[in-house]
């Protein structure tokens, strides 16, 4: 009894602390980002980040745990976790390991999403102003951000997004993929917030803030965004009867200038500069089949690939095959590499990274017993002669490394929360469906898009932290929020003016 008296002591200072907290958690993460990018750049180890980052989330776990009044949660979740993982240390010993440290960081990032998501919703139980500290935080941190971006094309020490073609912007920051994820979940909140203010020149800011940033960072997700803010918030304004014109001709005239600027933008440019270099590699390509194909009697441009024996068919895609897939045919064979590209003449399907990553993760389960099949390889695995051959897909990369059991965990630990707003949605849509769930549920599903398109967020601690925020926030709007009841008053759909405002 007198231990409880105790706890209940400390957790009320703790709780008046919690919005505070939280806001420092925030800011750490861009300036995480941040160190980790200057360690790279002076050739240092990023142990300190790492280190830090592992403080962090120990210390959020920890004091969600000691926090929550359903422990049980937690020792569910740990319990679960630690099957998979034991499971997963099997199949890796059978196997031969090759690195366990290295194996228990990377599963420690793995679950870092949920566990951040699980403690955020304790914090927002224990006090619900640790909603309106996640909405400053994203605020803030998109202010970070952007200062950083800012600064690093001042100093001329800007990044580019593609290496290869020196192309995009992306400041301070080393992953573009996980920056496009952060920036793709940041704008719809941050222009909503912007439109809540009522000051024009602050929308303004925002779209202008935002929109250019994306547009510049060059992915074709971070270009979806903008679409994805400008169209949803909208549409979620018109629904809910909250939409005032001018504020949301500003968010249209940013699009529009996206749109109209896209050719001189780094996404397209990018794009062109691929599909020259694709054609180039399609032509040598041809000349090495034609080659075959001349001993065949056969003529390129007539070939009639169905009538071809899989013998010939190997014989004339070996030399490219061996070309542009190289290490895949010297660690797995030529035979077995076509195979698994279903007989593919085209260099673009050949070349390509993720398709490539994803082959070779496909042939080296072959090598590994049916039971990783289920708990997954270690990702040491994954390198071969310097070169890392992790799949640029989240969704892939959580079955390679943990399997069908964890990535049906993670799919059902996600679909939890698809399922409560769906729920809620049914329930009371008018009620529920309000203009700040929008803008979360918005960013909610570019997350997961993101995850389904690339490798920058499940997995990278930096941008899966706002993913498990952005979880807990859908709990607390549809679980925790209190609404005023629904009337049968409907406002105008559009706001004109000052005559509309009270």
């Amino acid at each position: 009894m007198s231990n409880e008296l105790n706890a209940a002591s400390v957790r009320g200072p703790i709780d008046n602390l919690l919005p505070k907290i939280v806001l420092v958690i925030f800011a750490l993460q861009p300036l995480m980002d941040i160190i980790s990018f200057w360690q790279d750049e002076l050739g240092r180890s990023n142990t300190l980040t790492l280190l830090l980052r592992f403080a962090v989330l120990f210390v959020v776990g920890l004091l969600g745990f000691a926090l929550s009044h359903r422990k049980r949660v937690y020792i569910i979740a740990a319990l679960i976790c630690a099957a998979l993982f034991a499971g997963h240390m099997y199949a890796c010993h059978i196997k031969g390991y090759v690195d366990v440290v290295t194996d228990v960081t990377n599963f420690v990032r793995v679950v870092q999403m949920p566990l951040f998501a699980v403690s955020f919703i304790t914090f927002i139980k224990r006090n619900n102003d640790c909603f309106d500290a996640v909405k400053r935080g994203l605020v803030l941190n998109f202010i970070i951000i952007s200062a950083a971006v800012a600064l690093s094309l001042i100093t001329g020490t800007c990044r580019p997004t593609y290496n290869l073609s020196h192309l995009g912007v992306l400041g301070w920051f080393s992953t573009s993929n996980a920056q496009s994820a952060i920036m793709s979940m940041l704008t719809p909140i941050v222009v909503w917030l912007a439109y809540e203010s009522k000051r024009y020149w602050l929308m303004i800011a925002a779209v202008a803030v935002s929109y250019s940033q994306l547009f510049f960072l060059g992915t074709r997700l971070a270009f979806l965004a903008i679409c994805a803010t400008t169209v949803g918030l909208t549409l979620v304004l018109l629904i809910n009867r909250r939409a005032d014109w001018k504020k949301v001709v500003i968010m249209f005239v940013g699009l529009a200038l996206c749109i109209g600027l896209v050719k001189s933008g780094p996404m397209y440019r990018n794009q062109q500069v691929y599909s020259r270099v694709m054609d180039w590699k399609q032509d040598d390509a041809n000349v090495m089949m034609n080659n075959v194909l001349d001993d065949m009697g056969i003529d390129l441009e007539k070939v009639d690939w169905d009538s071809l024996s899989e013998e010939e068919t190997i014989n004339i895609l070996t030399p490219i095959y061996e070309f542009y897939s190289t290490d895949l045919c010297q660690r797995f064979g030529t035979e077995n590499v076509i195979r698994e590209y279903n007989f593919t003449h085209h260099v673009t399907d050949i070349t390509n990274t993720r398709t490539h990553k994803i082959t070779y993760c496909e042939l080296l389960f072959k090598e590994h017993p049916t039971i990783s099949r289920w708990f997954g390889m270690e990702l040491e695995r994954m390198l071969w002669c310097g070169t890392n051959y992790d799949v640029e897909n989240d969704f892939h990369g959580v079955y390679f490394l943990y399997g069908a059991i964890g990535l049906g965990l993670m799919i059902a630990f996600l679909a939890y929360f698809v399922v409560i707003i769906l729920a809620a949605l049914k329930k009371d849509f008018r009620k529920y469906f309000t203009v700040e769930a929008g803008a979360f549920g918005i960013s909610l599903c570019l997350a997961l898009f993101n995850a389904y398109n690339t490798a920058g967020v499940l997995r990278r601690p930096n941008s899966s932290f706002y993913l498990s925020v952005l979880l807990a926030s859908v709990y607390f709007l549809v679980k925790l929020k209190k609404y005023p009841e629904t009337t049968g008053e409907r406002a105008p759909l559009l706001k004109f003016g000052r005559r509309n405002k009270k």
